[in-house]
């Protein structure tokens, strides 16, 4: 218990007592780790994404890359360090380098990674991974850093971000185009995730497989279970014709047979591919 309370005092008392930092130290809000970096060009407020490696980051180098991991902070509040590389954060406030890339950024909208190797970009509508929001404005005046990519030239600073990685969360508001505006935000975001995602192939297949088999259910029905129906009644009516038009139905129940094993096996090639 003697410990617990430690913890609890230390933890209250750099949130409440300001601290002395310099004019872009990170905010008092951001608890962090020190992981393996494998990209040694890497500074504070880089963005940074999971590698193929166990618990290791490199610079984000693509826009809303899925991999992200969060943001380096040179001065966390608290920092659990087992190695001696930069920590990396992945909540609460922290100061994050970005470019005019995406566009002016303006406070409340998303930022998410980017083609430019580190930064961060102003996030166009609400799809795919999000690093968090926009705390303060950055439209590069005054900037005295750049960054280039696909040659042009962006303007590039840093911006206080409060952190929360992950897909973004829609909100029904006036920005987003009322309810109308917020329901294509949302089938917008599902498709962009499915697009991403490594199992999209695969979802895709199933969906052209369920849709073959069911196309050719219904044109099986339509053609030879009507045939079928037909046959019975005209049994009835004609029963001097009772031979050839059980023939006639017998043909029809096989080739309905036939065509649903066919579907079937046609589904099964579709989602074997």
């Amino acid at each position: 218990m003697y410990r617990v309370a430690c913890v609890v005092f230390v933890i209250l008392f750099f949130r409440i007592v300001p601290t002395a930092h310099p004019a872009f130290a990170q905010l008092q809000y951001n608890i962090a780790r020190t992981m393996v970096i494998e990209d040694t060009a890497a500074v504070d407020g880089d963005i940074v994404s999971l590698t193929t490696k166990n618990e290791t980051l490199t610079r984000s180098s693509k826009s809303y890359d899925e991999r992200m991991y969060g943001v380096l902070v040179a001065d966390p509040v608290m920092v659990y360090r087992t190695l001696t590389t930069l920590p990396v954060t992945r909540q609460g406030d922290a100061y994050v380098n970005v470019t005019t890339m995406g566009g002016p950024i303006v406070v409340g909208d998303y930022i998410t990674s980017s083609p430019i190797v580190g930064k961060g970009q102003k996030a166009e509508g609400l799809t795919g991974y999000m690093l968090g929001i926009a705390m303060t404005n950055f439209d590069g005046t005054g900037a005295t850093d750049s960054a280039q990519f696909g040659g042009k030239t962006y303007q590039a600073g840093r911006i206080r971000t409060s952190i929360g990685i992950g897909p973004a969360s829609p909100v029904i508001s006036k920005a987003a185009g009322g309810v109308f505006g917020t329901l294509k935000q949302i089938a917008t975001a599902i498709l962009f995730n499915i697009s991403t995602s490594k199992q999209a192939e695969r979802i895709i297949r199933y969906i052209l497989a369920v849709l073959i088999a069911v196309i050719i259910f219904y044109i099986s029905y339509r053609t030879f279970g009507r045939n079928v129906t037909k046959g019975i009644e005209a049994i009835g009516r004609n029963p001097l014709a009772k031979s050839s038009i059980q023939a006639m139905i017998t043909l029809n129940i096989i080739l309905l047979i036939v065509s649903c094993i066919a579907g079937v096996a046609l589904s099964l090639v579709v989602i074997s591919l």
